[in-house]
């Protein structure tokens, strides 16, 4: 979405990003984002919670006003309501990267003659 709002910069559309990936952020560099340490997938708050998802609103849409230049990126200090999602979604990547550690992959030749190849990725080094 950064990207995305740097074209529309360009054309002279004012843009505020939301975000729950501070890394990718700093390196996209969208005109102003508002950050969020959160769930990837919710950076608007919590299902079911419709104040909250309005006052993050808010104070993402209050950057278009207050951002003090380009490539600003804020945080907004909420707390994801279970204090221990971090750790769930961590043990969550490691179990996925078990299972794909697992799997046997070989390049096979189809009817053809072509190879038709499958990649594996030990996702397990990647954690």
């Amino acid at each position: 979405m950064g990207l995305v709002a740097r074209v529309f910069e360009r054309e002279g559309i004012s843009t505020v990003t939301l975000t729950s990936a501070l890394d990718v952020t700093e390196r996209v560099r969208p005109p102003r984002s508002a950050f969020l340490n959160f769930p990837l997938g919710n950076q608007a708050g919590p299902p079911g919670r419709p104040d909250l998802q309005r006052e993050i609103l808010k104070r993402t849409l209050a950057l278009l006003e207050s951002a003090k230049g380009p490539g600003e990126i804020v945080e907004l200090r909420f707390e994801w309501p279970d204090s221990d999602w971090q750790a769930q979604v961590v043990a969550t990547y490691k179990d996925e990267a078990e299972i794909v550690s697992r799997q046997r992959v070989e390049s096979e030749i189809d009817a053809s003659g072509n190879f038709a190849v499958r990649e594996c990725v030990d996702v397990c080094r990647l954690i």
